[in-house]
């Protein structure tokens, strides 16, 4: 796969919590019934993500991106746990995003780009949940 089409697959996976933002609104009642199914739902493809990233950045001998990947997962995923403020889903983005250019693995590439995209469906339905409460 060339630069074009990664970016172009990276950018449509993107797209997941604006397809979570648009479930949202054609069933908002759903939302306080499901909250903590979406919840748990985010958390697990996070910890699989994480997991996917450390492994193939492992098998790819990347360790000067693998140990800050980790200690900056982590350190997020106990943010989450603490705060409730829909800004720190933006981060999370970003720390799945960077090892996306750095395994050359078209494999790797897909797997973590349909992670993203199903990550951002429970991301987008809690974040309109949350902006609605505001």
């Amino acid at each position: 796969m060339n630069l074009l089409n990664q970016v172009l697959v990276l950018l449509f996976s993107l797209t997941g919590t604006i397809f979570g933002l648009i479930l949202a609104l054609i069933a908002p009642e759903e939302l306080k019934a499901g909250k903590k199914y979406f919840i748990l739902l985010k958390r697990t493809i996070f910890a699989i993500i994480f997991f996917l990233v450390n492994y193939y950045l492992y098998l790819a001998k990347n360790y000067y991106l693998l140990i800050p990947f980790t200690i900056l997962a982590i350190v997020l995923f106990i943010i989450e746990f603490v705060q409730k403020k829909p800004i720190y889903e933006l981060f999370n983005y970003l720390i799945f995003v960077i090892p996306y250019f750095f395994v050359m693995d078209n494999q790797f590439h897909l797997l973590l780009a349909g992670l993203i995209f199903i990550y951002g469906l429970p991301t987008g339905t809690l974040l309109r949940k949350a902006f609605k409460n505001v």
